[in-house]
């Protein structure tokens, strides 16, 4: 028997959803499913840890601002790859919203979704907070057919 760590049952979930959203846009709805009914089980076996709050993401956020992006875009730099360079872009605005996000809703509490809801580009991460479901993604341009509304 394999014993996972609290950590690697939460990747296990995430890999299983992310399988089954690709099962999903694949027209493979029985695979689709039990992906999600694994993910499920993970889901239920995961030790939620409360023990961090909200603040104690900014420092992890400035540091991937101010450090972790630099470094991967002066690699994709070095290495003349483009499209590396452009989702290290796009991953450095995304994370810039995330904290702006964070230090709105640190502030605002619940009352900054009073007016709308919060949608997820799955193609480059943005979470926008909406009435409705943006009609394009500002950071990659993705169409609305991609973002998801987080519940």
């Amino acid at each position: 028997m394999i014993t996972l760590s609290n950590e690697n049952i939460g990747a296990v979930a995430s890999i299983c959803s992310n399988l089954a959203k690709a099962c999903e846009k694949q027209h493979r709805a029985q695979e689709s499913k039990l992906f999600l009914q694994i993910e499920q089980y993970f889901n239920e076996r995961q030790v939620k840890e409360s023990k961090h709050g909200l603040i104690d993401l900014e420092p992890l956020i400035q540091a991937d601002i101010s450090q972790a992006y630099v470094q991967c875009e002066d690699a994709a730099i070095a290495a003349e790859d483009r499209a590396s360079l452009r989702a290290v872009t796009w991953g450095k605005k995304v994370t810039a919203i995330h904290k702006s996000l964070l230090s709105r809703y640190a502030k605002q509490q619940e009352a900054l979704l009073d007016n709308g809801q919060l949608y997820l580009c799955e193609a480059c991460g943005f979470i926008a907070i909406s009435a409705q479901v943006p009609d394009m993604c500002p950071i990659c341009k993705a169409p609305a057919s991609r973002f998801v509304k987080i519940q």
